[in-house]
């Protein structure tokens, strides 16, 4: 329950600026805060903690009171009460506040403002306009109308790695020479795309985005020192959209030991998000998600005996681990499970076995395309009236495997199933007025660097006009099914690393890949 709470809690969009002007800022030694409140909730979250709270928040001539210790003395304010005259006095440092229960007026410093409502009495406790009082101490207040959400930041002394009034200094990495170049490029011009139309309306909160990249070839032994470069002498805020599973494993500890942000990997391995790790946010759906979304969409159509075939490498394992505790979780039976070699070139003995399980779908987890064509030609042969599904790197089965692929389900993450949609025309906008040159085919790989983009400066925007390190964690773990452009349903939290927690599917028709379901989702939160 109590996870579900903070869950509701966290859950916070871009923010708009309301500051009240001309109210003075305090002058003292002051604390860093990072402060989120629900309207309605009497609880908030103080830099990633819940906390409990004596009155609720409320809204008043729409205007969001609160207790007015609450705030004040948070942030090391003392607060005095004189009961004959039902006023109450605010002091931090040189700056003096003063409110009466009833009245609209109020001054601080001596200067007279009058509040759009009157502070009163609930449950023993002032109420008093949050953006007054806040903002007459110095802090930052911003609003999301559509949740509800107050949220409330202090700036600290102000020393972020890679933060200037101007600039936000990030690395990345991406394959931009050498044979996975074909990958790497587009990937990095789809981050970039994003990064520059961001810059171009402005940047996030005054500051524009600067990109360090560094071409790894996909190499680890050129991915280590390029990242300890970006920490040690750029002194870069975060590192975002690396691409490729043996760079990211190399570089995720040290990261984290470090404590940079490190947000969206171009990799599908379970490690970067199992165990959770507080400074490394995952995106792709990983194989041990995937593999229980498999078993989600299967039991949700009734498939509930399962055979599954898995390539014995690590990407196979996974997939089939997280098929085995799907299966636990949503009451599914498998009735048959095999690995295979990745050398393996005759699949008969494996489906003839599967033929006569009694299973009602085939599950097969392997990322090499080549294996995945064969099985499901072989299957086809064969007779196999099983249900066949394939993981989301088997989005060109059609072409792989020709008519014996008609059927066949594979899962998605990212939908350009409605070239229609407002947020693919404006992807395909974006990236091509950046790179031009770029090939339209290639825009698989565009997406997941764009995708990249808008969820770090989606975080940025979070964390506030004061971003630290920390704060982009806790704006991360606000993430709660929230939706980008392209990008949809991501989610995180303290113990949550995996952000996509759900996939759809589609189904070979025609030679075509047709959407046949919606999200499926196998995040569960008590």
């Amino acid at each position: 329950m109590m996870k579900k709470l903070i869950s509701i809690m966290l859950v916070a969009a871009m923010f708009a600026g309301l500051c009240v002007g001309g109210v003075p800022r305090a002058a003292a030694d002051t604390k860093e805060m990072f402060l989120m409140l629900p309207v309605g909730l009497p609880y908030y979250v103080l830099n990633g903690v819940q906390k409990k709270i004596d009155a609720a928040p409320e809204i008043v001539k729409g205007r969001t009171f609160v207790p007015i210790r609450l705030i004040s003395e948070t942030y090391g304010a003392n607060v005095g009460w004189d009961n004959g005259t039902r006023t109450v006095t605010v002091k931090l440092g040189n700056t003096s506040v003063v409110l009466k229960i009833g009245s609209v007026a109020a001054t601080v410093n001596g200067k007279a403002y009058t509040l759009d409502a009157a502070a009163y009495i609930k449950a023993g406790r002032t109420m008093v306009p949050i953006r007054f009082i806040s903002e007459a101490l110095g802090l930052s207040v911003q609003w999301e109308p559509q949740k509800r959400l107050v949220y409330i930041s202090a700036k600290p002394t102000f020393n972020a790695p890679g933060v200037t009034d101007k600039e936000v200094l990030i690395g990345s990495f991406s394959a931009l020479s050498g044979a996975v170049s074909v990958i790497g490029v587009p990937f990095y011009h789809g981050f970039q795309s994003y990064i520059n139309y961001v810059n171009d309306k402005g940047g996030v909160n005054g500051r524009k985005i600067k990109v360090e990249i560094a071409d790894d070839q996909m190499n680890p032994a050129l991915t280590v020192p390029a990242v300890k470069k970006f920490v040690e002498e750029d002194k870069v805020f975060a590192v975002v959209a690396g691409l490729g599973t043996p760079g990211c494993l190399a570089v995720m500890d040290y990261l984290n030991t470090n404590g940079v942000p490190f947000i969206y990997q171009g990799s599908g391995v379970s490690a970067l998000a199992y165990p959770p790790k507080n400074y490394v946010f995952a995106v792709q759906p990983n194989y041990t998600t995937e593999g229980q979304i498999f078993t989600k969409f299967a039991t949700d159509n009734r498939w509930n005996n399962l055979a599954v075939i898995y390539s014995n490498d690590d990407a196979g394992n996974e997939g089939k681990n997280g098929i085995e505790a799907g299966a636990k979780k949503f009451g599914a039976k498998i009735v048959y499970e095999s690995p295979f070699p990745t050398t393996e070139t005759d699949f008969t003995s494996y489906l003839l076995k599967v033929k006569d399980s009694g299973a009602d779908a085939l599950l097969v987890y392997t990322i090499n395309v080549a294996l995945a064509g064969n099985i499901v030609k072989t299957a086809k042969s064969l007779g196999l009236t099983q249900k066949i599904i394939l993981d989301y790197s088997m989005a060109g089965i059609a072409a792989t495997a020709g008519a014996a692929a008609e059927g066949v389900y594979v899962t998605g993450w990212i939908d350009f199933s409605n070239p229609d949609d407002p947020g693919v025309k404006k992807f395909y906008d974006i990236w091509l007025k950046y790179y031009p040159k770029d090939n339209p085919l290639t825009f698989s790989y565009a997406v997941a660097g764009y995708a990249a983009g808008e969820i770090f400066v989606e975080a940025l925007r979070r964390a506030g006009q004061y971003p630290s390190r920390d704060a982009l964690v806790w704006a991360l773990e606000t993430f709660n099914g929230w939706n980008g452009d392209i990008v949809k349903d991501i989610s995180y939290g303290p113990n949550e690393r995996a952000g996509k927690y759900s996939m759809f599917f589609m189904q070979v028709k025609n030679n075509q890949l047709v959407k046949v379901s919606d999200w499926v989702s196998v995040l569960q939160k008590p």
